[in-house]
Order: C-alpha cells, then structure tokens, then sequence
C-alpha cells in the first residue's frame, strides 16, 4: 500500500476528481449522435432503405459521411494528438475521395470505420486520461 502525504488537513489522498463542463456534455453527445448517424447513414446505402436525403445513391452518401467525419474531427481535435488525428484524417480523405470516384461500399465502409474508430480513441482517451488532484481525505 502507498503512503498518503500529510496535508494541512490531514492525510492526503489521491482521488479522481471529475469535471462536468457543458463543453465536455456537448462534446459527448455531438460525438455520439455523429456516430449513429455515420452507422445509420452506412447502413441505409448497404440495406437499399431509400431513405431521405440520401437515397440509394452511394455518391450521397459518401458526401454525408465526409460532412460527418469533418464534424468528429472537429470534435477530436481537442483530445487527440495531432499526429494520431493526421494519419486519421488522410486515411478518411482518401477513403471518401474513392467513395466518390467509385461509388462502391468498400471505401465507404472504411471512411465510417474510420469515423467510428476516431470517435473511439476520444472516449477511450477521455476514459483512461483522467485528472488527478489531491483531495483532502
């Protein structure tokens, strides 16, 4: 067992204290509705749902997970490295500029795997990295 430091209140233990800011609030329901609408969007293409906005089209939806994956690198940005998010980033370029090209459900695929996987590191990174501040005990 460790050794909790004196304080001026007495022993000092080390606890996680946590923070509920509205930015963070936001940042996790934005996050979250982000994914369900990429996961959505992929699979109303891949089941043929015809549904609004997108339709069958392949090309629309390519253009609505790269609006969607602009929007959780925005969110990611503050949580991530940047070098972590740049390789990220080009890969999720690159997946939606043969989303395009093609119209195929490969690329497609891989641009939402890559959006989820982004929105992933942020809640394990948020998870793992937390604050810790002594706490008079």
């Amino acid at each position: 067992m460790g050794v909790a430091a004196q304080g001026a209140l007495g022993p000092v233990k080390e606890v996680t204290k946590m923070r509920l800011t509205v930015r963070g609030i936001f940042e996790d329901v934005a996050g979250a509705v982000v994914v369900a609408a990429t996961l959505l969007a992929y699979t109303a293409v891949h089941e043929q749902w015809n549904v609004w906005l997108i339709g069958d089209s392949r090309r629309w939806t390519a253009g609505l997970l790269s609006a969607l994956g602009i929007a959780v690198f925005a969110l990611a940005r503050r949580h991530v490295s940047g070098s972590v998010l740049g390789s990220f980033l080009v890969a999720g370029v690159t997946f939606a500029g043969l989303a395009f090209w093609t119209a195929e459900l490969t690329p497609l695929f891989f641009l939402a795997a890559t959006i989820v996987v982004v929105w992933g590191i942020v809640v394990l990174r948020d998870l793992i990295v937390l604050p810790h501040t002594p706490v008079p005990h």
